[in-house]
């Protein structure tokens, strides 16, 4: 049976601490590509979230060294919040490239890829606010891992349609390594949000 004592109740804080920080930098993400004037602003903000994801690493690594007992195995606990951080690694460098390749206008895709990552991370925040009572917490969680996993699918689906269009309508080829890339960020950052829901799943079939 899943339980988190009170002293093993840090693990449970932390991961709802770092699930909190990726969704406000995939807000900021999406806001970003409404205000690309603004780009260098939305860069140091995201920025400073990822250094605060960095640190959260780092406290989870150093209380699993001096931990005795775990609530959940101790590599899971490790997939989750590493898993957490490249997510916010990879939103930080969507952002970093509008920045470096000084784009000025977004497109309704790279919206709508991240909207589904904003999606994405408010289900991650709720299945780490779930971790604490899985057994009570079951359908719900079973619910918002269904969701990511539906998320993913319509992210590859637009993914594969945006990169057949680029490479159809585009003529600069400078234009089209820009926005390739750019895709590929988002689509992948998807893919990471999967990966974090799969641990989940994970763990509720070995602690239910």
């Amino acid at each position: 049976m899943f339980s988190l004592k009170p002293k093993e109740d840090k693990f449970y804080k932390l991961f709802l601490e770092a699930a909190q920080n990726v969704n406000e930098g995939a807000i900021i993400l999406r806001e970003g590509l409404d205000s690309l004037g603004e780009k260098e602003l939305n860069v140091s903000k995201i920025e400073v979230l990822e250094h605060k994801g960095d640190r959260l690493v780092n406290i989870v690594v150093k209380e699993l060294s001096e931990a005795f007992i775990t609530p959940i195995d101790r590599e899971d606990i490790y997939s989750l919040i590493k898993k957490l951080d490249d997510v916010l690694d990879l939103i930080n460098s969507t952002m970093h490239r509008f920045l470096m390749y000084d784009i000025n206008q977004s497109t309704e895709e790279s919206k709508l890829l991240a909207d589904m990552i904003v999606a994405c991370t408010k289900h991650n925040l709720e299945l780490m606010n779930g971790l604490n009572s899985v057994r009570n917490k079951k359908q719900c969680i079973k619910e918002k891992i269904a969701s990511i996993h539906q998320i993913e699918s319509e992210a590859d689906r637009l993914f594969r349609k945006t990169m057949s269009e680029l490479f159809k309508n585009e003529i600069n080829p400078i234009e089209i390594i820009k926005w390739k890339e750019i895709y590929q960020i988002l689509e992948n950052t998807i893919d990471k949000c999967e990966k974090i829901a799969n641990t989940v799943e994970g763990v509720v079939i070995k602690n239910v």
